[in-house]
């Protein structure tokens, strides 16, 4: 009986299409250099090296993805060297059982020395998706733009398992999804703790969309999300939202939505308690959760341009703070094609505290150009910067960073 097993087992691999992807990336930056020492030049380079490996089955209806890409850099080469390893790792598989309905169970790892002030926190990118939310540069979708931590270089953990679930059982005009997931991130030392937190929590949410025409769309959310925080602080963020979006013509687009957040959070309580002084108590509050945003195309063989601006008022969780504030963030990203090989993005945003609550002001902009060489091979430029004035900092601060790279990659059937 176990001959018969392992032999249908070996029939099943066979017959599944096995494809690789390997790459390498070499990249060289400069940026500004927030080290406090008196010595300490103003400007710093580095240079990172990422190899990739990716394997992906595919039989029938199932898929599986698997991506593991160490970063090495080596830091502040003209001054004081020092080598840091980052490790990246993503797993992705995708069930689709009959026409309808499709699962996809997804985990994102960075295990490592994290640079906050240049890269983003999962800098992997995802083919199904947009990248995750990063602390210089917002996602395609918008916001929210995150506070810079007091240190450019933490020990860092994230890890994000998810779970997505999409039918179209309800009709030809109706789609229900809903995810539901786990994630913690934040600094695995005690130095890096203090700089960025440790953070744990799961989320859930659920939506039901329905297609007014061709042309347009309604959905109504839910979601909830809880976080933990070593700090000893806690929320809980439940939120219903109504959206709207509707394709004006071929070229805009506008998406709309309006909502209520129901919070409560505890505060980290002080480090050194002082007597007589009652201890933090957990807060409720309603807050309000509203966006709008315009998208824009003017097509063209050789400027062909994609925009979007994005302004949302929604509660911000501050992953360095654990603060759970109203945020007002505008954000706009425009993509030129310059033909088929070359590709120029630019990104803007500014986040600021809003209904009288305190807390960060970002301003953050960058600038990515892409050409494409050959099929196997591009040459990359990123230039981004971050202006923040915090609070609990007695002076704004200024961080930009400036990249050049090259990547290599091949792939096959194996």
């Amino acid at each position: 009986m176990l001959g018969a097993a392992l032999t249908a087992v070996l029939l099943e691999v066979s017959s599944a299409a096995v494809t690789y992807g390997v790459a390498a990336r070499v990249d060289s930056r400069v940026r500004s250099n927030e080290d406090p020492a008196e010595d300490a030049p103003s400007v710093a380079g580095d240079t990172d090296v990422t190899p990739t490996l990716g394997l992906e089955v595919r039989d029938g209806n199932t898929s599986l993805q698997v991506e593991y890409a160490p970063r090495i850099s080596l830091r502040e080469v003209t001054v004081q060297p020092r080598t840091e390893v980052q490790h990246m790792a993503r797993l992705a598989g995708n069930w689709r059982p009959e026409r309808g309905l499709s699962f996809r169970l997804g985990e994102e790892l960075v295990l490592g020395s994290v640079d906050l002030f240049t890269t983003d926190v999962l800098p992997l990118p995802d083919p199904g998706g947009d990248e995750p939310d990063g602390p210089l540069r917002p996602p395609d979708g918008g916001g929210p733009l995150q506070p810079l931590p007091t240190e450019d270089t933490v020990y860092f953990l994230s890890s994000a398992t998810t779970l997505n679930v999409d039918t179209g059982w309800l009709g030809r005009r109706w789609q229900l999804s809903g995810s539901t997931g786990f994630s913690i991130s934040g600094g695995l030392d005690g130095p890096a703790r203090e700089a960025v937190p440790m953070q744990y929590g799961p989320r859930f949410d659920v939506s039901l969309s329905h297609a007014l025409s061709s042309l347009s769309a309604i959905t109504t959310s839910v979601a909830v999300a809880h976080s933990r925080f070593s700090t000893g602080a806690n929320n809980t963020v439940l939120t219903l939202t109504e959206a709207w979006g509707q394709r004006v013509d071929r070229r805009t687009s506008l998406e709309a939505g309006v909502g209520v957040s129901l919070v409560r959070a505890l505060e980290a309580p002080p480090e050194e308690p002082v007597e007589g002084e009652a201890a933090p108590e957990p807060r409720t509050e309603l807050l309000p959760n509203l966006t709008f945003a315009v998208g824009h195309r003017i097509p063209s063989r050789t400027a062909d341009f994609n925009g979007r601006v994005g302004v949302r008022v929604t509660p911000f969780v501050d992953r360095l703070t654990a603060r759970v504030y109203p945020r007002a963030d505008l954000t706009l990203s425009g993509t030129w094609a310059l033909g088929p090989r070359v590709r120029v993005s630019t990104t803007a945003g500014t986040a600021f505290a809003v209904g009288g609550a305190s807390g960060d002001r970002i301003v953050s902009g960058g600038v990515t150009a892409s050409w494409i060489l050959t099929r196997w091979m591009s040459v990359d430029a990123d230039t981004r910067s971050t202006w923040s004035r915090s609070p609990e900092l007695p002076t704004a601060r200024l961080t930009w960073a400036a990249s050049l790279g090259l990547s290599v990659r091949q792939t096959g059937i194996l």
